[in-house]
């Protein structure tokens, strides 16, 4: 699995945090670092949030991106709905134009794939013979069940996370197009590497964040409907 999260050595000052709040317990130490079980670990996130040292890194996917852009590629967004809690106040009409800024052509919310998924859920629960059915939309619970409950894979539903399924969604109406889901979650990164045929790339909020004061651009909240 490619690191999609690293371990910043030089910052790890041996308080063992990670490894305490771990849920799968994917973190080892030895030779005086903490080190992360990449066949173990379901990319959760958890290690990154309560480091106090700032030890533990996201790849980062600026560059790629831009590159899409520069090359002349059609890119689309697909914009997860917790944004309205990563930039209070901002709507997606604001966060829109922002992105056309950077040079995306377009951006949705990922609901428009939600809305597609949730029908083939309420197919999925007519039809289907399982007693039990479990959603497949959150990869790190797909990777938790992959790694360490693998008996209980023929219970996770054969079904499209949200976004890939608007990223399918968008290529279809974009053909040509390049999809870059954004969002608050680093496994959707190695969800993306893992079915590239969807999504070809994922920026968490931190990066597009980033990107946006690196170009000067400010976001307007409650920008009105046009």
């Amino acid at each position: 699995m490619a690191e999609f999260l690293k371990l910043k050595k030089s910052n790890c000052k041996n308080c063992y945090k990670c490894i305490r709040h771990c849920p799968v317990k994917s973190i080892r130490f030895s030779g005086n670092q903490a080190n992360i079980i990449a066949d173990e670990c379901i990319l959760c996130g958890q290690c990154f949030v309560v480091c106090p040292q700032d030890a533990k890194e996201i790849a980062d996917s600026t560059e790629r991106v831009k590159y899409f852009i520069e090359s002349g590629e059609k890119v689309y967004a697909s914009l997860a709905p917790s944004f309205v809690a990563n930039y209070d106040g901002v709507g997606i009409e604001s966060i829109t134009s922002a992105l056309k800024k950077l040079g995306f052509a377009g951006a949705e919310e990922t609901a428009v794939g939600a809305t597609i998924v949730k029908t083939e859920y309420e197919r999925l629960v007519r039809e289907d013979k399982r007693d039990i059915i479990i959603s497949s939309c959150c990869n790190s619970v797909n990777l938790l069940i992959q790694k360490h409950y693998p008996e209980a894979l023929p219970y996770l539903a054969d079904v499209l996370s949200p976004m890939q399924a608007h990223c399918q969604d968008l290529k279809k109406r974009y053909p040509g197009c390049k999809t870059v889901f954004i969002g608050p979650c680093v496994s959707k990164k190695e969800e993306a590497a893992r079915y590239a045929d969807y999504t070809d790339d994922v920026l968490t909020f931190e990066e597009l964040t980033t990107w946006f004061k690196e170009a000067g651009i400010t976001l307007e909240k409650n920008m009105a409907r046009t």
